[in-house]
């Protein structure tokens, strides 16, 4: 195979992997994983079945990476954070990109959720392990702040828990944000809140983007 053809190829592969997820996405918030089929996501992405198996293998396999480039996406901001990175500026970037992630991904986010709740039978083992790795490794970057006096002393896991819980909850408790507000929240509403969960976060560990 050539480089032009080799190069048409991985964009092909790519457009239809993109279809595919997409595709898998309705359909799992619709109808959850044993509810949705491999021929339903093929029917909606326009593509025949055999793709969705040669590119993911199998549901399941589809479904993880599904899972996987979730998680990719909540921590992309959080990356490449050491403990000489600024708090305020890092834990300010996470909080922003979650909940950005949370309006624009709303289905993503549910299928998520949905996902722990039941018991996390998919998160096991292959994705179970990277997920846990991140988080440790996060604890001792938040607990490296502490020691060096950048933040105030608090329970990594807490910290990383209360933003999760705070973030994911503008995307899977969507339909109650609606009930109480009346309507969904406009972009100006969401920047405000957005901003008011960074500056509370911030002012419990003692920080401001000001200092």
């Amino acid at each position: 195979m050539n480089k032009a053809v080799a190069t048409q190829s991985g964009a092909i592969r790519k457009r239809n992997e993109k279809l595919i997820l997409k595709a898998a996405t309705n359909e799992f918030v619709k109808h959850g994983y044993q509810g949705t089929s491999l021929q339903a996501i093929a029917d909606r992405a326009e593509l025949p079945k055999a793709n969705i198996l040669y590119y993911f293998k199998s549901k399941q396999g589809l479904y993880r990476a599904l899972l996987e480039d979730i998680l990719a996406l909540w921590n992309d901001s959080f990356a490449n954070t050491t403990p000489e990175s600024d708090p305020a500026i890092t834990i300010s970037s996470y909080i922003r990109s979650k909940m950005r992630y949370s309006r624009s991904h709303k289905k993503s986010s549910r299928i998520f959720a949905m996902e722990i709740i039941q018991g996390a039978p998919n998160l096991k083992d292959k994705l179970q392990f990277p997920l846990v790795d991140w988080t440790q490794n996060k604890c001792s970057l938040i607990q490296a702040w502490i020691d060096q006096g950048k933040i105030a002393p608090v329970e990594p896991l807490s910290l990383l828990f209360l933003i999760w819980g705070t973030t994911q909850f503008y995307a899977d408790f969507d339909t109650e944000i609606k009930m109480i507000h009346g309507r969904s929240l406009s972009a100006e509403e969401f920047a405000k809140a957005e901003q008011d969960v960074i500056n509370i976060v911030l002012r419990g560990l003692g920080l401001s983007l000001n200092t």
